[in-house]
């Protein structure tokens, strides 16, 4: 182990570094490929900072389309409004024991004696001073323990300014609730059933109608606890109510059609880009190495046999047979990062056998065969660290083929649906009618970020390839 580490050889690799450093930063396109991958890498590493999303989250942010926030600085768009969150304060209209608010947290506890139903009602007040949303939704967070022998519901309602109630014909019963549990109550604008609750027709949108004057607005909350039996307890709890005005605009790149933030997408997007590339990358290459070398320096049925294999799997076609196999073993990242790699490797063993070829004749090779070294030795002793310069120059090179392969996976409906890609992006924006709205915002950024990525690595290799191959470099 010392003398792995040894001075003389620290001093040698150093050496090395900083020649390979000197002849590589003479490359300016290196250097802008370099500088442009460092950039991708902070944006994946420090994606958590860039945003208070979580990239696979269905959170709706803003409204359907939302334009990016940066868009108001021309005229024309400049009144279009942000997401306003109005938490709601809750008052007790009638005076219970039944019940104590909290501010936004109500708490009920009811028991039965004589199988009466009990009714609690709620209001809360905000102020609206923002143009006409086109959509809205009401949550609030509903749990309770011991609740079992109890049976509840609620009732919204919705006053204007000028004293205009809105409120469901219905009330919204919740029967599933386990002990100590909860869960979220979202009624949303957008849905046909609360419109038609709401006395609108289902195609009509009511947020604008609604909401199209400024000044006070007031939620009712009633909730009705029906025993099912004279033993029949219970306490309930309700949370986090907040009215969401959804905005036209939101954040760097606005939102898709579901009004989830885009940049989020993105941002997280280049580190799956970046492990596909770098993973396939590194994999396909360490096949093809040990192919190149194997073959190379054996030479005889072992190399006739592992380039007829590499002849027949060149003359394949890749991304069918890619589809194929990703549809038979499922959509994983994990399958796609190992086909892309299995895939990969053959045109980089090809210029390492040839390689090889000429290396096994030399004067150091020969030696070391006459002085009794083995096989394995003179492999990774002596060939291996020859043509690790290529290697890694082709290496560079693979990595935007990956990327470039997974981001077509994922565009066509093959990729992880479980992981944020830009090809999955691309993928979503093309079936969920991104070019029947314009949305650029949701069009262009993965497809400018898959093009700057892959020409990094691309302005990278062909730069190391000048540095690391000595004809390129005579011929400069």
């Amino acid at each position: 182990m010392a003398s792995v580490f040894s001075r003389e050889k620290r001093i040698v690799y150093s050496r090395k570094i900083k020649g390979f450093w000197e002849e590589f930063s003479r490359k300016k396109i290196g250097l802008l490929g370099l500088a442009m991958v460092i950039f991708y890498v902070l944006i994946a590493v420090f994606a958590p900072l860039l945003t208070p999303y979580n990239p696979l989250s269905t959170e709706q942010v803003a409204q359907s389309f939302a334009r990016p926030q940066w868009i108001t600085i021309f005229p024309q768009y400049s009144d279009l409004p942000t997401t306003e969150k109005f938490p709601l304060y809750w008052s007790i209209e009638e005076e219970s024991e039944l019940i104590q608010s909290y501010g936004t947290i109500v708490v009920a506890e009811y028991e039965a004696e004589n199988m009466e139903i009990v009714a609690v009602r709620l209001a809360a007040k905000f102020n609206f001073t923002s143009i006409p949303p086109i959509e809205f939704y009401f949550k609030f967070t509903w749990g309770g323990n011991d609740i079992q022998d109890l049976k509840y519901a609620i009732r919204i309602a919705l006053f204007t300014p000028d004293g205009t109630r809105y409120s469901p014909m219905t009330d919204i019963y919740l029967m599933s609730l386990e002990q100590a549990g909860g869960e979220l109550v979202t009624v949303q604008s957008v849905n046909p059933f609360f419109r038609q609750r709401l006395g609108f027709e289902t195609h009509k949108n009511p947020a604008p109608v609604i909401f199209n004057q400024t000044g006070e607005y007031k939620f009712e909350l009633n909730i009705r606890f029906q025993p099912k039996s004279t033993a029949a307890s219970g306490k309930v709890t309700v949370k986090d109510t907040e009215c969401v005005i959804l905005g036209q605009v939101h954040g760097i790149l606005g939102c898709d059609h579901a009004g989830v933030d885009i940049w989020t997408q993105l941002v997280y997007g280049a580190r799956v880009s970046l492990e596909i590339g770098l993973l396939a990358a590194v994999a396909g290459a360490s096949i093809g190495i040990l192919v190149g070398v194997v073959t190379g320096y054996l030479g005889g049925v072992v190399d006739e046999l592992m380039m007829r294999v590499v002849d027949i799997l060149l003359c394949l076609p890749f991304l069918p047979l890619l589809l194929t196999l990703v549809f038979l073993f499922g959509k994983n990242i994990f399958y796609i990062v190992l086909f892309i790699a299995v895939f990969g490797w053959q045109g980089l063993s090809r210029v390492i056998r040839s390689q090889v070829l000429s290396l096994r004749e030399t004067a150091f090779v020969e030696c070391a065969r006459a002085s009794g070294a083995s096989k394995f030795y003179v492999i990774t002793k002596h060939l291996v660290p020859n043509v690790l310069p290529i290697a890694f120059a082709s290496l560079v090179l693979a990595v935007p083929s990956a990327i470039l392969f997974e981001a077509a996976l994922s565009f066509l409906g093959f990729g992880d649906p479980r992981v944020p890609t830009w090809g999955k992006m691309l993928h979503q924006a093309f079936g969920f009618g991104a070019f029947t709205h314009l949305a650029w915002w949701w069009l262009l950024p993965p497809g400018i970020a898959i093009t700057t990525l892959c020409l990094a690595f691309v302005f990278m290799g062909h730069a190391l390839d000048e540095v690391v191959n000595p004809r390129l470099r005579r011929r400069r």
